[in-house]
């Protein structure tokens, strides 16, 4: 099989090398590539020959949303959050799937982050943040406060979810010092923002001041996969998760959907942690 993942930037991403590592443990033939494509040329990206060829490709930033319209049909659990990070050919028909969210709950099962009837505070209105908001609904998160740049973007992202996120209260609010109060209110608060990302690893969306009454504090940042946000949480006391696992798991969930469900027993989880760590930092790490 061909396949590849795109977005802009891509230069960050290691999914070419874990994606072929974990083919490799699972017995499967298949080639993996990172291709970027800028957002002005998503279109035509589409439509090229080379890209017709791609058994199925991942999407990440800026694409998440803005691929939909070129897709054949969007996968019904996807329909719902808005945005695809997982699209398989399958007839000549190109069809859009979401595994971030089973990422991401995936990370809170191992990072044992229980945020049932808990308050979360989201930022970001993207792909990722769809994705995250969904996942949070079926954990069982009290309440969910969308912080986002653009509002009429958040608003829009909240009413789009409304459906598939029943029994979790889904609000927004806007990036300004109102923002300061659902913060020191929630348990957790989660970074959906591209802010932090290689090569920009000096910024961060928030003072770290802020995270002082935040009990946890996650990235979806996984290069670096120790953001600053992430450190400054450390100085609050807050358990921090990176990155690292959601991009695991939604990469599974990925080749469950190109290949059919594979016998994952086959692969140890921290086998994968540790190779794709190593790729990411350039240094060793033993996960036990």
């Amino acid at each position: 099989m061909k396949l590849a993942v795109i977005g802009d930037p891509i230069r960050q991403s290691v999914s070419d090398f874990m994606h072929e590592w974990i083919y490799e443990k699972l017995g499967l033939e298949a080639a993996f590539k990172k291709i970027k494509v800028p957002q002005s040329d998503l279109e035509r990206w589409v439509g090229l020959p080379t890209a017709k060829k791609l058994d199925g490709f991942n999407v990440t930033i800026p694409h998440k949303s803005t691929i939909i319209p070129y897709l054949d049909e969007i996968n019904d659990r996807t329909a719902p959050i808005g945005a695809v990070n997982c699209v398989r050919r399958h007839a000549g028909k190109l069809t859009g799937y979401n595994t971030d969210w089973y990422g991401f709950v995936k990370s809170l099962e191992a990072a044992k982050v229980d945020l049932s009837g808990k308050k979360v505070v989201v930022l970001g209105s993207g792909g990722a943040a769809r994705a995250i908001c969904f996942g949070l609904a079926r954990v069982g998160a009290e309440k969910a406060t969308v912080i986002a740049r653009d509002p009429k973007r958040a608003k829009i992202m909240i009413k789009d979810l409304e459906s598939s996120t029943e029994g979790m209260k889904l609000s927004g609010c806007a990036w300004d010092a109102s923002a300061v109060e659902p913060i020191e209110e929630s348990f957790c608060l989660v970074n959906c923002t591209p802010i932090g990302m290689k090569p920009n690893t000096r910024e961060t969306p928030l003072d770290g001041d802020i995270l002082a009454s935040v009990d946890v504090v996650i990235d979806t940042i996984f290069s670096p996969l120790n953001t600053r946000l992430l450190s400054e949480a450390v100085f609050s006391d807050c358990q921090t998760v990176s990155g690292l696992d959601m991009y695991l798991y939604q990469a599974m969930a990925s080749v469950d959907i190109w290949f059919g469900p594979q016998n994952w027993s086959q692969i140890k989880i921290n086998e994968l942690r540790e190779a794709v760590h190593n790729k990411i930092t350039g240094f060793k790490r033993k996960f036990e």
